[in-house]
């Protein structure tokens, strides 16, 4: 069954977004880290980041969980950060009706041209009404969001276009695995790096990164616990994607069978080794 894209979930709230410019909230820093998420995405390419062999863990991973999690098609499902589209493909496959929300211009082009109905939006101030989803999936907007109010902000968009009982499904990159990347990689001995790790697993970021680290935050588990029930979310559970060996197989690619086993295995117990960790939530129905 072929799923529907549309914008059902839109009402009057879309008519605040020209095309031409993403929304942004708040001025400064604030705005000066979207602008450079955007301009990070534009230059790169996440669409074919997605389908590389070293991404293959991530991928099935991800579609493993979000079966696992989603309710019943055909559901209505509001795709928050959701890049070129990809997620938001599989899920309208399987006969959900999907619409997209995207800071980028360049994945809202590449949504469109998927046949994923998608706007251009700040996770933090989105264009649909008040439970308008039986599903909300943000997998993506917390990496970019290292201010705790931005993410709060965030959380609570979510939350608000969540029916009640619906589910929210959130992405965050874990702190604890970035060592496990950079051992991977044969880093570690680069004092510089030393330094780099040294800093993200205190502060969550680098703020003396490169241009990725100083629009990026990587969580804690416990964190991202708390901020998902904070926004008001019930029966809160994150687990490891990737697993332990996520990073491992990024880099040789005939791993990826033990490594997504070793995910299974470790997906909530060891949810902190995991390149990307994945939560739910659900909203309360009263």
């Amino acid at each position: 069954m072929s799923g529907t894209v549309c914008s059902s979930a839109i009402s009057g709230r879309v008519g605040r977004f020209p095309e031409a410019h993403p929304p942004m909230s708040g001025v400064g820093a604030d705005t000066w880290i979207m602008s450079g998420v955007v301009e990070i995405y534009e230059a790169g390419d996440e669409d074919s980041r997605l389908a590389t062999v070293s991404n293959h863990v991530e991928w099935e991973r991800t579609l493993e969980l979000l079966q696992r999690w989603l309710p019943a098609a055909p559901a209505r499902v509001v795709d928050v950060g959701g890049g070129p589209g990809r997620y938001a493909a599989w899920m309208a496959g399987r006969g959900y009706t999907v619409t997209l929300a995207d800071p980028v211009p360049k994945h809202i082009r590449q949504a469109r041209d998927r046949g994923v109905d998608a706007f251009l939006a700040d996770a933090r101030d989105l264009p649909f009404d008040d439970a308008s989803a039986d599903a909300v999936l943000m997998a993506g907007p917390l990496y970019h969001l290292p201010d705790p109010a931005g993410r709060a902000a965030a959380m609570t968009e979510a939350v608000r276009c969540a029916a009640p009982g619906a589910v929210v499904i959130v992405a965050a990159m874990s702190r604890w695995a970035k060592p496990c990347v950079k051992s991977a990689r044969g880093e570690l001995q680069d004092p510089a790096v030393q330094d780099y790790l040294l800093r993200v697993l205190e502060h969550g970021h680098d703020p003396e990164g490169d241009q990725f680290d100083l629009v990026s935050y990587n969580h804690d588990p416990g964190e991202l616990r708390q901020e998902m029930a904070a926004a008001g979310l019930n029966d809160v559970l994150v687990v490891g994607i990737e697993g332990p060996l996520g990073a491992e197989a990024r880099i040789d690619a005939s791993l990826a069978g033990i490594a997504i086993r070793a995910a299974r295995i470790a997906e909530v117990l060891a949810p902190h080794f995991s390149i990307h960790m994945l939560a739910r939530g659900v909203k309360p129905r009263a």
